[in-house]
Protein backbone atom coordinates (compact mmCIF):
# COMPACT_ATOMS: atom_id res chain seq x y z
CA UNK A 1 0.00 0.00 0.00
CA UNK A 2 1.26 3.22 -0.71
CA UNK A 3 2.44 5.81 1.95
CA UNK A 4 -0.77 8.32 2.08
CA UNK A 5 1.99 10.41 4.15
CA UNK A 6 3.96 11.05 1.36
CA UNK A 7 1.11 12.64 -0.97
CA UNK A 8 -1.85 15.59 -0.20
CA UNK A 9 -4.16 13.16 -1.31
CA UNK A 10 -8.21 14.47 -0.01
CA UNK A 11 -9.23 11.00 1.41
CA UNK A 12 -5.91 10.37 3.05
CA UNK A 13 -5.77 13.62 4.96
CA UNK A 14 -9.88 13.33 5.68
CA UNK A 15 -8.77 9.83 7.24
CA UNK A 16 -5.53 11.20 9.14
CA UNK A 17 -7.40 14.29 10.46
CA UNK A 18 -10.42 12.25 11.40
CA UNK A 19 -8.04 10.05 13.37
CA UNK A 20 -5.95 11.63 15.25
CA UNK A 21 -7.46 15.26 15.40
CA UNK A 22 -10.09 13.83 18.48
CA UNK A 23 -12.31 13.32 15.17
CA UNK A 24 -14.08 16.88 16.09
CA UNK A 25 -16.33 16.98 12.89
CA UNK A 26 -15.12 19.69 11.02
CA UNK A 27 -14.57 18.13 7.99
CA UNK A 28 -17.90 16.71 7.70
CA UNK A 29 -19.54 19.79 8.27
CA UNK A 30 -17.69 21.46 6.11
CA UNK A 31 -16.01 23.58 8.68
CA UNK A 32 -12.74 22.95 6.93
CA UNK A 33 -12.60 22.35 3.18
CA UNK A 34 -10.54 19.84 2.75
CA UNK A 35 -8.83 20.84 -0.89
CA UNK A 36 -8.34 24.88 0.77
CA UNK A 37 -6.24 23.59 3.36
CA UNK A 38 -4.28 21.35 1.40
CA UNK A 39 -3.89 23.81 -1.26
CA UNK A 40 -3.14 26.90 1.63
CA UNK A 41 -0.23 24.52 2.97
CA UNK A 42 1.19 24.02 -0.73
CA UNK A 43 1.35 27.74 -1.16
CA UNK A 44 2.64 28.56 2.03
CA UNK A 45 5.20 25.61 2.50
CA UNK A 46 6.13 24.78 -1.10
CA UNK A 47 8.07 21.45 -2.31
CA UNK A 48 9.34 19.48 0.63
CA UNK A 49 11.24 15.73 0.97
CA UNK A 50 10.04 14.76 4.43
CA UNK A 51 8.65 11.36 3.86
CA UNK A 52 6.65 10.69 7.39
CA UNK A 53 6.39 14.44 8.34
CA UNK A 54 5.00 16.20 5.26
CA UNK A 55 3.77 19.43 5.79
CA UNK A 56 0.09 18.04 5.79
CA UNK A 57 0.90 15.42 8.64
CA UNK A 58 2.64 17.93 10.79
CA UNK A 59 0.17 20.04 10.51
CA UNK A 60 -2.82 17.56 11.89
CA UNK A 61 -0.46 15.66 14.62
CA UNK A 62 0.13 19.69 16.08
CA UNK A 63 -3.42 20.60 15.56
CA UNK A 64 -4.04 16.80 17.59
CA UNK A 65 -1.51 18.01 20.38
CA UNK A 66 -3.16 21.34 20.81
CA UNK A 67 -6.58 20.37 21.04
CA UNK A 68 -5.52 17.00 23.25
CA UNK A 69 -5.56 17.22 27.08
CA UNK A 70 -2.33 15.75 26.91
CA UNK A 71 -0.64 18.28 24.55
CA UNK A 72 2.67 16.02 24.88
CA UNK A 73 5.00 15.99 21.38
CA UNK A 74 5.23 12.14 22.63
CA UNK A 75 1.32 11.72 22.67
CA UNK A 76 1.02 13.27 19.38
CA UNK A 77 3.23 11.22 17.96
CA UNK A 78 1.96 8.19 19.13
CA UNK A 79 -1.66 9.18 17.74
CA UNK A 80 0.36 9.49 14.28
CA UNK A 81 1.64 6.06 14.67
CA UNK A 82 -1.56 4.30 15.89
CA UNK A 83 -2.77 6.43 12.85
CA UNK A 84 -0.56 4.31 10.88
CA UNK A 85 -0.65 1.22 12.09
CA UNK A 86 -4.43 1.34 11.27
CA UNK A 87 -3.80 2.08 7.80
CA UNK A 88 -1.33 -1.37 7.58
CA UNK A 89 1.16 1.36 7.47
CA UNK A 90 5.08 0.82 9.00
CA UNK A 91 4.68 2.42 12.27
CA UNK A 92 6.91 5.81 12.15
CA UNK A 93 9.37 5.68 15.38
CA UNK A 94 8.21 6.69 18.56
CA UNK A 95 10.85 9.14 19.07
CA UNK A 96 9.71 13.37 19.23
CA UNK A 97 12.80 14.83 17.70
CA UNK A 98 12.02 14.27 13.87
CA UNK A 99 8.20 15.81 14.60
CA UNK A 100 9.42 18.77 16.42
CA UNK A 101 11.83 19.98 13.58
CA UNK A 102 9.21 19.51 11.25
CA UNK A 103 7.00 21.68 13.43
CA UNK A 104 9.70 24.42 13.49
CA UNK A 105 9.45 23.97 9.52
CA UNK A 106 6.38 25.39 9.51
CA UNK A 107 5.72 28.91 8.58
CA UNK A 108 4.40 31.15 10.83
CA UNK A 109 2.03 32.60 8.66
CA UNK A 110 0.61 28.93 7.55
CA UNK A 111 -1.71 28.78 11.04
CA UNK A 112 -3.30 32.56 10.98
CA UNK A 113 -3.92 31.73 7.23
CA UNK A 114 -5.95 28.72 8.10
CA UNK A 115 -7.84 30.84 10.82
CA UNK A 116 -8.95 33.34 8.53
CA UNK A 117 -9.79 31.08 5.46
CA UNK A 118 -11.67 29.30 8.40
CA UNK A 119 -13.67 32.45 9.95
CA UNK A 120 -14.49 33.38 6.27
CA UNK A 121 -15.77 30.18 5.04
CA UNK A 122 -17.98 30.55 8.90
CA UNK A 123 -19.05 33.58 8.12
CA UNK A 124 -20.28 33.06 4.11
CA UNK A 125 -21.88 30.68 5.53
CA UNK A 126 -24.35 31.96 8.82
CA UNK A 127 -28.07 31.74 8.44
CA UNK A 128 -29.61 35.51 7.92
CA UNK A 129 -31.33 35.35 10.58
CA UNK A 130 -27.66 35.31 12.47
CA UNK A 131 -26.67 39.07 11.04
CA UNK A 132 -27.67 42.17 12.27
CA UNK A 133 -30.16 43.83 9.48
CA UNK A 134 -28.73 41.59 6.65
CA UNK A 135 -24.95 43.00 7.90
CA UNK A 136 -22.45 41.14 9.70
CA UNK A 137 -20.92 42.32 12.81
CA UNK A 138 -17.51 42.22 14.02
CA UNK A 139 -16.40 42.67 17.89
CA UNK A 140 -13.13 43.54 18.15
CA UNK A 141 -11.25 43.74 21.67
CA UNK A 142 -7.84 43.75 22.92
CA UNK A 143 -6.46 41.86 25.77
CA UNK A 144 -2.59 40.95 27.08
CA UNK A 145 -0.94 37.24 27.45
CA UNK A 146 2.05 36.24 28.99
CA UNK A 147 5.08 34.97 26.66
CA UNK A 148 7.44 31.91 27.34
CA UNK A 149 10.25 33.65 29.07
CA UNK A 150 13.20 33.54 26.35
CA UNK A 151 15.87 36.55 25.95
CA UNK A 152 14.24 37.28 22.26
CA UNK A 153 10.85 37.25 23.92
CA UNK A 154 11.83 39.63 26.68
CA UNK A 155 13.55 41.68 24.25
CA UNK A 156 10.49 41.97 21.54
CA UNK A 157 7.54 41.99 24.59
CA UNK A 158 8.70 43.48 28.06
CA UNK A 159 7.49 42.51 30.72
CA UNK A 160 5.29 44.62 32.93
CA UNK A 161 7.37 47.24 34.64
CA UNK A 162 6.22 47.02 38.10
CA UNK A 163 8.47 43.84 38.11
CA UNK A 164 12.32 43.33 38.74
CA UNK A 165 13.96 42.45 34.94
CA UNK A 166 14.09 38.72 34.85
CA UNK A 167 11.90 38.39 37.24
CA UNK A 168 8.25 38.25 35.51
CA UNK A 169 7.49 36.73 31.73
CA UNK A 170 7.19 38.65 29.03
CA UNK A 171 3.93 40.60 27.88
CA UNK A 172 2.25 41.13 24.78
CA UNK A 173 -0.87 42.83 23.56
CA UNK A 174 -3.59 41.62 21.19
CA UNK A 175 -6.53 42.82 19.75
CA UNK A 176 -8.63 40.25 18.22
CA UNK A 177 -11.69 40.81 15.68
CA UNK A 178 -14.63 38.27 16.00
CA UNK A 179 -17.47 37.51 14.17
CA UNK A 180 -20.79 38.23 16.17
CA UNK A 181 -22.44 35.34 14.07
CA UNK A 182 -20.75 32.34 14.44
CA UNK A 183 -17.57 33.46 17.17
CA UNK A 184 -14.84 33.07 14.81
CA UNK A 185 -11.74 34.55 15.31
CA UNK A 186 -11.39 36.70 11.99
CA UNK A 187 -7.82 37.91 12.80
CA UNK A 188 -5.38 39.46 15.41
CA UNK A 189 -2.69 41.51 15.78
CA UNK A 190 0.21 41.08 18.24
CA UNK A 191 2.43 44.02 19.24
CA UNK A 192 4.11 44.92 22.55
CA UNK A 193 2.32 45.49 25.71
CA UNK A 194 4.30 48.99 26.19
CA UNK A 195 6.47 51.67 24.28
CA UNK A 196 5.72 53.61 20.54
CA UNK A 197 2.58 53.12 18.73
CA UNK A 198 2.07 49.94 20.57
CA UNK A 199 -1.72 50.73 22.09
CA UNK A 200 -4.97 48.58 21.11
CA UNK A 201 -5.91 51.42 18.62
CA UNK A 202 -2.39 50.97 16.52
CA UNK A 203 -2.86 47.09 15.98
CA UNK A 204 -6.51 47.50 15.19
CA UNK A 205 -5.38 49.98 12.37
CA UNK A 206 -3.36 47.31 11.02
CA UNK A 207 -6.31 45.21 10.61
CA UNK A 208 -8.65 47.32 8.74
CA UNK A 209 -8.50 45.36 5.67
CA UNK A 210 -10.31 42.35 7.32
CA UNK A 211 -13.50 44.33 7.87
CA UNK A 212 -15.71 44.73 4.45
CA UNK A 213 -17.88 47.71 2.94
CA UNK A 214 -20.81 46.98 4.69
CA UNK A 215 -20.13 45.46 8.47
CA UNK A 216 -20.58 47.14 11.27
CA UNK A 217 -17.64 47.20 13.98
CA UNK A 218 -18.72 46.66 17.81
CA UNK A 219 -16.26 47.66 20.61
CA UNK A 220 -15.88 49.28 23.92
CA UNK A 221 -14.84 52.79 24.70
CA UNK A 222 -11.30 52.22 24.02
CA UNK A 223 -11.49 52.33 20.53
CA UNK A 224 -14.14 55.72 20.37
CA UNK A 225 -12.20 58.32 18.61
CA UNK A 226 -12.39 60.63 15.65
CA UNK A 227 -10.21 59.15 13.68
CA UNK A 228 -10.83 55.75 14.18
CA UNK A 229 -14.30 56.65 13.22
CA UNK A 230 -13.83 58.30 10.35
CA UNK A 231 -11.08 55.79 9.12
CA UNK A 232 -13.69 53.09 8.90
CA UNK A 233 -16.48 55.28 7.19
CA UNK A 234 -13.95 55.74 4.52
CA UNK A 235 -14.07 51.95 3.83
CA UNK A 236 -17.93 51.76 4.28
CA UNK A 237 -17.24 50.04 7.66
CA UNK A 238 -20.24 51.20 10.49
CA UNK A 239 -19.35 51.39 13.79
CA UNK A 240 -21.47 50.75 17.36
CA UNK A 241 -19.46 51.68 20.21
CA UNK A 242 -19.28 53.46 23.97
CA UNK A 243 -18.73 57.33 24.00
CA UNK A 244 -15.36 57.94 25.16
CA UNK A 245 -15.49 59.11 28.17
CA UNK A 246 -13.67 62.17 27.70
CA UNK A 247 -15.85 63.27 24.98
CA UNK A 248 -19.07 65.47 26.96
CA UNK A 249 -22.18 64.66 26.11
CA UNK A 250 -25.48 67.08 26.16
CA UNK A 251 -28.86 65.44 24.76
CA UNK A 252 -30.38 69.11 25.12
CA UNK A 253 -28.60 69.50 21.62
CA UNK A 254 -28.55 68.43 18.13
CA UNK A 255 -30.98 67.02 16.08
CA UNK A 256 -33.47 65.03 18.02
CA UNK A 257 -34.59 61.35 16.95
CA UNK A 258 -36.21 60.11 20.06
CA UNK A 259 -35.74 59.82 24.36
CA UNK A 260 -32.24 59.42 24.98
CA UNK A 261 -31.23 59.79 21.25
CA UNK A 262 -29.81 62.50 18.61
CA UNK A 263 -27.80 63.34 16.42
CA UNK A 264 -24.63 65.35 16.84
CA UNK A 265 -21.55 66.62 14.67
CA UNK A 266 -18.04 66.04 15.68
CA UNK A 267 -15.64 68.44 14.47
CA UNK A 268 -12.04 67.41 13.73
CA UNK A 269 -9.62 67.47 16.23
CA UNK A 270 -5.30 68.76 15.81
CA UNK A 271 -3.67 65.86 13.40
CA UNK A 272 -1.79 63.38 16.04
CA UNK A 273 1.80 62.55 15.85
CA UNK A 274 1.38 59.11 14.42
CA UNK A 275 -0.29 60.29 11.66
CA UNK A 276 0.77 61.57 8.13
CA UNK A 277 -0.21 64.72 6.87
CA UNK A 278 -1.57 63.20 4.05
CA UNK A 279 -3.91 60.97 5.67
CA UNK A 280 -4.89 63.54 8.18
CA UNK A 281 -5.81 65.98 4.79
CA UNK A 282 -8.08 63.37 3.31
CA UNK A 283 -9.91 63.17 6.75
CA UNK A 284 -13.68 64.87 6.41
CA UNK A 285 -13.23 68.13 8.64
CA UNK A 286 -17.13 66.65 9.99
CA UNK A 287 -18.63 63.74 11.22
CA UNK A 288 -22.43 63.46 11.89
CA UNK A 289 -22.94 61.07 15.07
CA UNK A 290 -25.84 59.54 16.35
CA UNK A 291 -25.81 59.50 20.31
CA UNK A 292 -27.99 56.85 22.58
CA UNK A 293 -28.56 56.76 26.45
CA UNK A 294 -29.13 53.79 27.36
CA UNK A 295 -30.35 52.67 31.15
CA UNK A 296 -29.55 49.26 32.13
CA UNK A 297 -32.14 48.41 34.20
CA UNK A 298 -31.45 44.32 35.10
CA UNK A 299 -30.15 43.61 38.49
CA UNK A 300 -26.21 42.92 38.28
CA UNK A 301 -24.47 44.78 35.94
CA UNK A 302 -22.51 47.49 37.58
CA UNK A 303 -23.13 50.29 34.67
CA UNK A 304 -26.48 51.74 35.19
CA UNK A 305 -26.47 54.41 32.32
CA UNK A 306 -24.49 54.29 29.44
CA UNK A 307 -23.72 56.55 26.10
CA UNK A 308 -22.96 54.38 23.07
CA UNK A 309 -22.52 56.67 19.35
CA UNK A 310 -22.98 54.56 16.74
CA UNK A 311 -22.53 55.83 12.57
CA UNK A 312 -26.27 54.08 11.85
CA UNK A 313 -27.92 57.19 11.94
CA UNK A 314 -31.49 55.91 10.36
CA UNK A 315 -33.68 55.86 13.69
CA UNK A 316 -36.13 54.09 11.89
CA UNK A 317 -34.27 51.55 10.06
CA UNK A 318 -32.10 50.79 13.37
CA UNK A 319 -34.31 51.67 16.54
CA UNK A 320 -32.77 52.90 20.10
CA UNK A 321 -33.38 49.34 21.67
CA UNK A 322 -32.19 47.81 18.82
CA UNK A 323 -28.75 49.25 18.87
CA UNK A 324 -29.04 48.49 23.10
CA UNK A 325 -29.62 45.23 22.47
CA UNK A 326 -26.92 45.36 20.10
CA UNK A 327 -24.06 46.93 22.01
CA UNK A 328 -24.77 44.46 25.15
CA UNK A 329 -23.79 41.93 22.50
CA UNK A 330 -20.17 43.77 22.87
CA UNK A 331 -19.69 41.41 26.13
CA UNK A 332 -19.25 38.43 23.95
CA UNK A 333 -16.34 39.97 23.35
CA UNK A 334 -14.78 39.35 26.74
CA UNK A 335 -15.94 35.76 26.91
CA UNK A 336 -14.58 34.41 23.29
CA UNK A 337 -11.11 35.97 24.91
CA UNK A 338 -11.58 34.41 27.98
CA UNK A 339 -12.61 31.08 26.45
CA UNK A 340 -9.17 31.31 23.82
CA UNK A 341 -6.64 32.31 26.63
CA UNK A 342 -8.04 29.21 28.39
CA UNK A 343 -7.09 26.98 25.50
CA UNK A 344 -4.03 28.61 24.82
CA UNK A 345 -3.13 27.93 28.56
CA UNK A 346 -3.21 24.18 28.21
CA UNK A 347 -1.28 24.22 24.37
CA UNK A 348 1.95 23.15 23.85
CA UNK A 349 4.70 26.34 23.52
Amino acid sequence: MPDPTSGGRPAQFRSLFRSIVLDLDLLSHHVLAVANVTRIVAEEVGTTSGRIFTPLVTLCTFLSQVLSDDHSCRAAVARLMAWRCAEGLPPCSPDTGGYCKARQRLPETLLPRLVRDTADGLQEGAPEAWLFHGRKVTLVDGSTLSMPDTAENQAEYPQHGNQEPGCGFPIARIVVLIALATGAVLDAAVGPRKGKLSGESTLLRSLHGRLACGDILLSDRGFCSYFEVAMLLSRGVDVVMRQNKNRPVDFRGGHRLGHDDHLVVWHKPQRASWMGQETYDAIPETLSIRELRVRVAQRGFRTRVLIVMTTLLDAIEFSHDELAILYRARWHAELDIRSLKQTRGRSPV
